[in-house]
């Protein structure tokens, strides 16, 4: 009798599941539920989408405020969001996919496909550099972030923009040995975005598009900064709340993923061990891109961890988790974090440059699943 009592109290809720119908959300809703309108108010952020991901599932996804300037358009877990800088992610699982296929090679000096070379001479080995190197941050070049364009038909060239033509952000350069230190280095993507182009003989948005999103399905992601793109997306704030106009980035692999909360997540998921779905990457070369990168002299003690296109950190029980922010100056701010083994993480978007405050939610989950304390760990 007490074994059909528990059959039927199982049956409903795997019913509920196999039927896609409305399961109760994980305890760490709460936790958002009650935060992001809290800090959306003090820091004047329009919009913002959250996913949280248990068990290797998207078990949460929610909308906050409003996608546009008027405030009529409220945020969904559909709206298209500009990610800026987890474009670099992507850009990894790009390169690998390339890789796997024999397209590019990850240890081969990028020379070999720039000629002539498009940075300016230096007194270090431009030989030396790579794209493993590039997509690590580890090749000694310049220039962090990019300013972006107003005017879709002022887009520069790759060549171009490293060669300075970047509103006002100067020129890629090299300033140190090829793995020798970590620079964030958007410049650093700039010059492997070129590095693939030549080598393909393709553009990279189709890359993208073909080697990452149609395999996932992400529908609502591209690379391809275009109004058309953007004119589907949400609209940008800056750090005082105010709208801000479009801006148009040429340098792809470093900036310029639009996507929805949905479609990362899946992206998330195919990143994890023994999670449902495709998985267009191998565990070992998911590894690879989750193992800090080599360098030829002592890391500092705070400078941070990098693998290929992901920050690595040590949650307080000691578990491994990757994950990657952005902000730009078109007002957008992201950021996603998540435990490949364990298969759970967090992700969100906002369409304002001070959604940086949003990072808290991002800390509280990090304690959370840690089981830390996240009074100390997530100091306001």
């Amino acid at each position: 009798m007490r074994a059909v009592l528990l059959l039927f109290l199982i049956l409903p809720l795997s019913l509920a599941q196999a039927q896609g119908l409305q399961v109760p959300p994980p305890p760490f809703a709460q936790v958002i539920d009650r935060e992001v309108p809290a800090l959306m108010k003090e820091a004047r952020i329009q919009g913002a989408a959250v996913g949280l991901i248990v068990g290797g599932k998207l078990v949460y996804a929610k909308g906050f405020g409003f996608a546009d300037h008027a405030g009529n358009v409220p945020v969904t877990p559909d709206t298209v969001f500009v990610a800026a800088s987890l474009s670099k992610p992507i850009a990894s699982w790009v390169t690998m996919r390339l890789s796997e296929q024999g397209r590019v090679q990850l240890d081969a000096p990028v020379a070999d496909v720039l000629s002539p070379w498009p940075l300016a001479q230096s007194p270090f080995d431009h030989r030396q550099i790579t794209i493993r190197r590039l997509l690590s941050h580890t090749a000694g070049t310049t220039l962090g972030g990019y300013q972006g364009w107003l005017d879709f038909k002022e887009l520069p060239s790759l060549e171009e923009s490293l060669a300075g033509k970047t509103n006002g952000r100067g020129a890629v350069e090299l300033f140190a040995p090829a793995g020798v230190k970590f620079q964030y280095s958007g410049g650093g993507y700039t010059l492997m975005q070129l590095a693939i182009e030549r080598t393909t003989q393709r553009k990279y948005s189709d890359l993208a598009r073909e080697l990452v999103f149609r395999p996932l399905g992400m529908k609502h992601s591209s690379v391809a900064m275009t109004p058309e793109v953007l004119a589907g997306a949400a609209q940008g704030h800056g750090d005082d709340g105010r709208p801000v106009p479009v801006r148009y980035y040429v340098e792809q692999a470093p900036s310029t993923l639009t996507t929805t909360v949905r479609d990362f997540a899946r992206w998330m998921i195919a990143g994890m061990e023994n999670t449902a779905g495709a998985h267009p990457l191998t565990q070992a070369q998911l590894a690879q891109m989750y193992t800090p990168a080599e360098l030829s002299t002592p890391r500092a003690p705070d400078e941070a961890v990098y693998g290929l296109g992901h920050f690595i950190e040590r949650l307080g029980d000691g578990s491994t988790a990757v994950g990657h922010d952005g902000r730009n100056q078109a007002g957008f701010r992201a950021n996603f974090l998540m435990r490949p083994h364990s298969g759970d993480g967090i992700v969100f978007f906002s369409n304002s440059r001070s959604g940086l405050a949003l990072d808290r939610v991002v800390c509280l989950w990090g304690a959370d699943v840690a089981k830390v304390d996240a009074v100390t760990t997530c100091k306001k």
